[in-house]
């Protein structure tokens, strides 16, 4: 499973390294080090493939002619890239995502349980300011759903 936060850099031609506890979790909870990269609001998100097709199974189950359905799996899942890790650990990020995702060269990797995200270190350290602020409101929801 995927925890903490990582800083890094993305280097010229697109490639980021992935944290060693990142690759870790790869390969002893999913027996692989490839994985699927989107959109996702301010950042991208990294699903190992094995998460990737359970959200696919799920997508299938949606209400396919609803509106906001429709705009959201557009959105997800046309910018889905499947990639690996490389010999030295790095993966590409393509250019199409690197735009979406507000990317320039300092980022920070976020694990969350059964992916990660990776977010400009910017935009990253604005995001965590307003939960930072807000946390006991987003504690207090949290606890109403019952975490």
């Amino acid at each position: 499973m995927f925890s903490g936060r990582y800083n890094h850099s993305i280097d010229d031609k697109g490639r980021i390294k992935i944290p060693q506890k990142i690759k870790d979790s790869l390969v002893s909870v999913y027996d692989n080090t490839a994985v699927v990269i989107t959109n996702l609001d301010k950042c991208l998100v990294a699903y190992p493939l094995e998460e990737w097709r359970k959200l696919e199974e799920k997508a299938l189950k949606l209400p396919s002619m609803q509106k906001d359905v429709i705009e959201f799996l557009r959105y997800f899942f046309s910018g889905a890239e499947e990639v690996e890790l490389d010999k030295m650990d790095r993966i590409h990020i393509p250019q199409s995502l690197k735009i979406s995702g507000n990317l320039n060269k300092d980022a920070v990797l976020v694990g969350i349980i059964n992916r990660f995200e990776i977010w400009d270190r910017n935009l990253w350290d604005a995001n965590f300011e307003g939960a930072k602020s807000n946390f006991e409101s987003i504690a207090a929801t949290m606890s109403q759903i019952g975490f």
